[in-house]
């Protein structure tokens, strides 16, 4: 039965590159900025910010989960005549194995963004990114296995496969492009965006002279905050992302309860739902300069009809930093 299972994977792996490829998505998308947006790039940073998250795919189906890991850092620059245009510079790095590390991708990406002050103050503003990407995809040839290798004694690694060449490393340059429009007043603020990935379509075939290309993945966001004079706020939020027949919509909201203690300032709870898949409570525990946050996903697809314990995690930390003081903003922006 083990056999058995292998061989889905495998195939499942190599009909992921024959068919339509899907990027690596987070539900807490706006503890990563960098996956949604270029243009999000220092934005609502005043010096330094540096993040993390880690998600853990479907474990308990068929194979390995699919874990995600991603670190960035990111620079934001008072610019302009008022000060209150910023220029962001950020790098990232994210790492996507699966199948108990059968498949692997990795990126580097260099972000550079410019968001424009359309108001004296800087609550009106407009942005537009651009990133750069290094990426990697290996896949390790070591941990398949072919029907021509199986015998009376079992499996033979070393016996040869008669199967296709394949092409275990690929490396590709990468980029990506966004623009972003931003509100903020007294009582309310709203902000959209849009954003292009993979612009270069880099080729990224399993096998040889393949010319399969990665398709284009196009996201919109938008999002709503409103501010109490209590201090709490509540942020609403959506996402949708396009790639080739692939779309993924994401709606949900999360309310930030104000402690009025030094250490510990809010406690974030919220709710999304991506349609088709999942939906996915939220906690997180926010001070001035840090930001600790969790979520589970409840999968609602056709993989819970074949298996019943199907689960979905996310981690993710988020750090300001540096001489300037942090703006009243809160570490992350929903």
């Amino acid at each position: 039965m083990k056999r058995i299972h292998v061989y889905i994977t495998i195939a499942a792996s190599f009909l992921c590159f024959a068919s339509q490829a899907q990027d690596p998505h987070f539900s807490q998308y706006f503890a990563s900025p960098f996956t949604i947006n270029p243009a999000l790039t220092g934005k609502g940073v005043s010096d330094w910010r540096a993040a993390g998250m880690f998600r853990s795919q479907w474990w308990g189906a068929y194979s390995e989960p699919y874990n995600t890991t991603t670190v960035s850092i990111e620079k934001g620059i008072s610019t302009g005549e008022m000060q209150k245009s910023t220029l962001g510079i950020g790098f990232s790095f994210m790492s996507d194995a699966s199948n108990g590390g059968l498949l692997k991708n990795n990126y580097a990406g260099l972000h550079l963004a410019y968001n424009l002050a359309l108001d004296g103050e800087g609550r009106e503003q407009l942005g537009i990114g651009i990133t750069g990407t290094y990426a990697n995809r290996l896949l390790n040839l070591n941990m398949f296995d072919y029907q021509s290798q199986f015998g009376s004694m079992g499996f033979q690694r070393s016996a040869p496969s008669n199967d296709m060449p394949v092409i275990d490393k690929v490396n590709y340059i990468d980029f990506n492009t966004g623009i972003t429009y931003s509100k903020r007043g007294d009582a309310m603020g709203y902000h959209f965006g849009a954003a292009l990935f993979h612009a270069s379509r880099p080729v990224q075939g399993v096998f040889k002279n393949s010319n399969y290309s990665l398709e284009t993945r196009y996201s919109l966001q938008a999002g709503t905050q409103l501010y109490s004079k209590n201090g709490n706020e509540l942020h609403l939020s959506g996402l949708l992302d396009i790639q080739g027949k692939n779309k993924v919509v994401t709606l949900g909201a999360v309310y930030k309860i104000k402690t009025h203690d030094d250490t510990v300032e809010s406690v974030n709870v919220g709710m999304w739902k991506r349609f088709g898949d999942a939906y996915y409570p939220y906690v997180a525990l926010e001070s001035r300069n840090w930001l600790v946050g969790a979520s589970y996903d409840f999968v609602t697809s056709s993989l819970n009809d074949s298996y019943n314990s199907v689960q979905s995690m996310e981690l993710s930390f988020v750090y300001l930093f540096g001489k300037k003081k942090t703006e009243n903003t809160g570490v992350v922006r929903y």
